[in-house]
């Protein structure tokens, strides 16, 4: 297929309301949902990995309880293969596929249309960049179609995102984090050394149930390394834009309107110019952020 595949891609720092925008969209514009979360994939890790499925409604959404956490290993090799899919299947129904998330790994396969060989990785060369790769037993891939993306940001300023982090933590573990995590171990069947690899909520509540910390050292170490993972996210979205990839960061989900911009990248018009860039973000100094974004 030589014509590329518009999409709209709804990405930015976690706890910022990803979902809330996307569905937006999605309720005003002919479109289905694809979730670019790596857990989200997995049945069972609801309030750990923020699916917020009721916000959907009767909105389509893709990738997600698609992969059991007891025996399934989800990876970048399988998620490229399901994406791309989905995305052709969407786009024959004449709808407009809108990627949802922050799996900095995933959005990027997509955004560069990773090629992945199969086999086994060569060695490794000082100074010489190995490609992605597929595990040794997967067929090599190539991304069958080229995407054409708007790329929409949610953009608090760095204080409000941690303090949107803190809330939001403190109302999963109310709603019933712990007992969540203990079912997916208890019920599903799914070993200690498995949420260590799911990571951050599954990792440290795994380790307050097997009684290594209390409950306010494992929600205040939780609190710090969400902030962390916050700051590798920016990060990577720094590298994008370095990467010549136009990323519109909204200021609260709103402002520009992303409505307008969908819009005008949907009939093929000129998108206006890029108002700032976080690479462009110095945050020890003040003077370098966009008004009324100061953290």
């Amino acid at each position: 297929m030589s014509e590329k595949i518009k999409i709209i891609v709804i990405t930015g720092p976690t706890a910022t309301g990803k979902t809330a925008l996307a569905v937006k969209l999605s309720r005003i514009f002919p479109a289905e949902v694809v979730s670019v979360d790596s857990r989200q994939v997995y049945r069972y890790m609801d309030i750990g990995t923020g699916k917020d499925l009721d916000e959907y409604g009767l909105v389509p959404y893709h990738l997600i309880d698609i992969a059991d956490p007891q025996n399934e290993v989800y990876n970048l090799a399988r998620f490229v293969r399901d994406a791309y899919r989905v995305i052709w299947e969407i786009v024959s129904r004449s709808k407009i596929p809108i990627l949802c998330g922050g799996t900095a790994l995933y959005l990027a396969a997509l955004l560069d249309g990773y090629r992945l060989p199969g086999g086994a990785l060569s060695p490794r060369q000082r100074g010489v960049a190995r490609v992605r790769q597929n595990s040794q037993n997967e067929e090599s891939f190539t991304p069958p179609f080229e995407l054409d993306a708007l790329i929409l940001g949610v953009y608090y300023p760095r204080k409000e995102v941690h303090d949107r982090i803190e809330t939001r933590l403190d109302s999963r573990i109310t709603d019933g984090l712990i007992d969540e995590v203990a079912n997916l171990h208890d019920i599903h069947g799914v070993s200690w050394e498995q949420m260590e690899f799911f990571g951050l909520e599954y990792r440290e509540v795994a380790r307050y149930l097997k009684g290594e910390c209390t409950l306010l050292q494992m929600r205040n170490t939780l609190l710090a390394r969400i902030r962390q993972f916050a700051k590798r996210q920016d990060i990577f979205f720094r590298k994008l834009e370095r990467e010549n990839h136009n990323i519109y960061w909204l200021k609260a989900g709103k402002e520009p309107d992303p409505v307008k911009l969908a819009e005008t990248f949907l009939n093929n018009k000129p998108l206006p110019t890029v108002e700032f860039r976080l690479s462009e973000i110095n945050y020890g100094d003040s003077s370098t952020l966009p008004a009324s974004s100061a953290p």
